[in-house]
C-alpha cells in the first residue's frame, strides 16, 4: 500500500489542470462535476471492470508463465508486488496533467524503493 499510495497523495495534491486564481474567477468551471460530466456511475463502472481485468492479467501472466517452474512463492510475490506498483505508477503517470521534481521523484521513486526492498528482503535468509 504504501509504494502506491505516496505517488497517488502527492498527485493529488499538485497536480492541477488550472490555477486557483482562475477557479476563484470562473466558479462555473465546478459545473461540470455537479452536472456529473466529468465523472458518472458509467465511468465507475468502467473503471472497475478495467481494473479487474488489470488484476487478472497481473495474477494470471505470470501464475501460469511459471506454473511448471521450480519458482517458490515468495519469489512469485516480489514479481507480483514489482508488477503491481509499476502498473499503478505508469496508470498514474498517464493520468498526470502537470509534471513537477517532486512528482517524478514521487512516481519513479516509488518504483525503485520496490525494487530495492525486494532486493534487500529476498536476499535475507
Amino acid at each position: 500500500v504504501i509504494y502506491t499510495s505516496v505517488p497517488t497523495i502527492v498527485v493529488g495534491i499538485l497536480d492541477k489542470d488550472l490555477s486557483d486564481k482562475t477557479l476563484l474567477r470562473y466558479p462555473k468551471l465546478y459545473g461540470s462535476g455537479h452536472r456529473q460530466e466529468s465523472y458518472n456511475l458509467q465511468l465507475f463502472w468502467l473503471t472497475m471492470a478495467d481494473t479487474l481485468w488489470q488484476s487478472l492479467v497481473l495474477f494470471f501472466v505470470p501464475y501460469l508463465s511459471y506454473e511448471n517452474s521450480t519458482i517458490d512463492i515468495w519469489s512469485m510475490g516480489s514479481l507480483w508486488t514489482i508488477a503491481v506498483v509499476v502498473l499503478v505508477n505508469i496508470h498514474l503517470s498517464m493520468d498526470i496533467q502537470r509534471w513537477a521534481l517532486i512528482t517524478h521523484v514521487a512516481v519513479w521513486g516509488s518504483i525503485i524503493v520496490t525494487y530495492a526492498c525486494l532486493l534487500i528482503l529476498d536476499s535475507l535468509p
